[in-house]
């Protein structure tokens, strides 16, 4: 292949001069065209490696693309998520935790020099007692406003949907983009999904910008730093309407409709007579080494999906441009009529294309030999179905062209909507595989910036986001295995929720009980001998003794011995009875049939 064919400029030229097909285009679906580029460059835009609406095109009429950006969506943002805390406050270990936080916080603060050299780093008991319970309430208001914040932050649709419209944007150029919207306390209140296509990146700004970021210096508290960093700004090209955004994060005032920055709002609300400033963005992508705008994962599969769609076309062009008859009428023996010339030309052009005319015949009509001796003119049938197209064409490269993009992805097939050839155990391995290797990854990724930007800036201590995986286990298989490891003392009956708590998605209540927290073995043992507490953890007030606990025990399992043998004795009655019924002796007959 020359070096021309290479040329990234090439392939470039080709996403943007593509044409879906004139006859199946969406009257709606235009491509981006010189007029767009143009108004981005004019508002000093970076142009994008591809054109992001063109590419936007490409995913519509593709046969190939949706089933894997559906199944990305769907696997990695459409599950929800959770809130994990960052001390579990009920653990064992929770005051050596809280110790641990106290340690590091004063640790911070001396380095700071807001604590004397002289004064311990290790709190004592009485402290982390008092630590505790403060924490504990100030976690318990914090997780009510998530709770509440993720509820609405999302205009016209709920979180999950907002990050599914974000992954594919994502998936599809890229990129993807929210609006950051904040309250008049400076607080974090919306999201606001911003098409990708309507989007472009201005260049970094020469001088470094003053900022603050959030740190942790414990698991529950958190610092705020000043740095400096080189920021962008952003432009946003929609229905011929300009906007300007700055990065997320930017204490700058900007003017949202020139771009233009100010000293402070003050000089910006003096000069643009009360105009608003600029908002934040948030931008999403998928890391380019050539560009500050991301590119798509199937991008090197571009040329397979062009060609998918080539041959979609070239199949349905087939049913209403198909010339070769099914069937012909051949006269021999004689000669052509000038006219049948001519009729023959006028059928095939009119009369044979199209799935209306499927099954028109051609006829020919001939004159037979003048003169003595002339043979007679023969008349005959001739089938055409040899020369026709009996199925679709290039099936097998369009199969390999799917598979090339879903190798993009990392998807298997099962996750595509092909299940040919596929057994149980294949598809569990298959999606197992997908889990760890493609959709948690990318769910981490994912998490990270929200709990270190947008949660980092909310002031958020003592929750993580964590985004929820799809139950894929087999639940019985599991709920088997978890019994028998609690059963044969490997794993705590509280170990056993917390891994049936990850399985299901859900949290379980917290059970305030010493035995939840010990094999069942030894509790079990315990009762037998008349030693096991069953009282709660830190329970207050006057229970029945150990003595009475374990008497109410031992009569409840004897109780179910008897239940169950009672229920057996009966069972092993009805079936003799029915037997001797059957073989006709005098015996009374079984309840169900006296009450028929």
């Amino acid at each position: 292949m020359s070096n021309e064919s290479m040329d990234p400029g090439n392939v470039e030229s080709i996403v943007k001069a593509t044409i879906i097909g004139p006859d199946v285009q969406d009257p709606a679906s235009k491509p981006g065209g010189d007029a767009a580029s143009q108004a981005f460059a004019d508002a000093g835009a970076l142009e994008p490696p591809y054109d992001p609406l063109t590419l936007v095109i490409l995913f519509e009429h593709s046969n190939s693309l949706r089933p894997n950006v559906d199944a990305y969506g769907t696997n990695i943002d459409g599950f929800g998520h959770r809130l994990e805390p960052a001390i579990d406050f009920d653990a064992e270990d929770a005051d050596a935790r809280v110790a641990d936080c106290i340690y590091l916080e004063r640790a911070a603060a001396r380095d700071r020099g807001e604590l004397g050299a002289g004064q311990p780093l290790e709190p004592m008991p009485e402290e982390v007692v008092a630590r505790r319970a403060e924490l504990v309430q100030l976690a318990r208001v914090e997780k009510a406003r998530l709770a509440s914040f993720f509820a609405s932050c999302a205009f016209d649709s709920s979180f999950v949907g907002l990050r599914r419209q974000t992954r594919q944007d994502l998936e599809i150029t890229g990129n993807a983009y929210w609006e950051v919207l904040r309250n008049g306390r400076g607080e974090i209140a919306r999201f606001v999904y911003v098409p990708a296509y309507t989007m472009r990146l201005l260049p970094l700004d020469p001088a470094p910008v003053d900022i603050k970021e959030t740190v942790h210096i414990s698991p529950v508290a958190i610092e705020t730093v000043d740095t400096r960093r080189r920021l962008r700004r952003f432009v946003q090209i929609q229905e011929a309407e300009r906007m300007y955004f700055k990065a997320f994060g930017d204490p700058r005032a900007i003017s949202r409709l020139t771009g233009r920055v100010y000293a402070d709002e003050a000089a910006l609300v003096r000069d643009r007579e009360g105009e608003a400033p600029a908002t934040e963005i948030l931008h999403f992508f998928l890391p380019s080494s050539r560009s500050p705008y991301g590119v798509p994962r199937w991008i090197g599969n571009l040329l397979s999906v062009l060609g998918s769609r080539s041959m979609e076309e070239t199949n349905y062009d087939y049913f209403e441009s198909k010339s070769v008859p099914p069937l012909a009428l051949l006269v021999s023996g004689g000669r052509l009529a000038d006219q049948s010339v001519q009729r023959i030309e006028r059928f095939i052009e009119e009369h044979l294309k199209g799935k209306k005319n499927f099954h028109k015949i051609l006829v020919v009509e001939a004159e037979g030999a003048g003169g003595p001796g002339a043979s007679q003119a023969k008349v005959e049938f001739q089938p055409l179905t040899n020369a026709q197209q009996q199925d679709q064409l290039f099936s097998e490269y369009d199969k390999r062209n799917m598979d090339k993009v879903g190798a993009a992805f990392r998807l298997p097939e099962i996750l595509r909507g092909e299940t040919s050839g596929l057994n149980r155990s294949l598809a569990e391995a298959a999606i197992r595989l997908a889990e760890d290797q493609v959709f948690q990854p990318e769910r981490d990724e994912f998490d990270h910036v929200i709990n270190h930007k947008l949660l980092g800036d909310m002031g958020i201590r003592f929750w993580r986001f964590l985004s929820q995986t799809p139950v894929t286990r087999d639940p019985e298989r599991l709920t088997d295995m978890v019994e028998k490891l609690v059963r044969v003392g490997v794993l705590t009956p509280e170990e056993g929720r917390l891994l049936a708590s990850d399985i299901f998605n859900r949290q379980f209540a917290k059970l305030h009980y010493d035995w939840v927290k010990r094999p069942i073995t030894l509790t079990l043992a315990g009762i037998q001998n008349g030693v096991q507490d069953l009282r709660p953890s830190g329970a207050g007030g006057a229970l029945p003794g150990k003595s009475t606990l374990v008497d109410d025990a031992r009569r409840l399992l004897q109780l179910r011995e008897e239940l169950v043998k009672e229920e057996e004795r009966l069972a092993t009655e009805r079936l003799d009875l029915a037997r001797r019924y059957a073989e006709g002796e005098d015996v009374p007959r079984p309840r169900e049939e006296q009450r028929e």
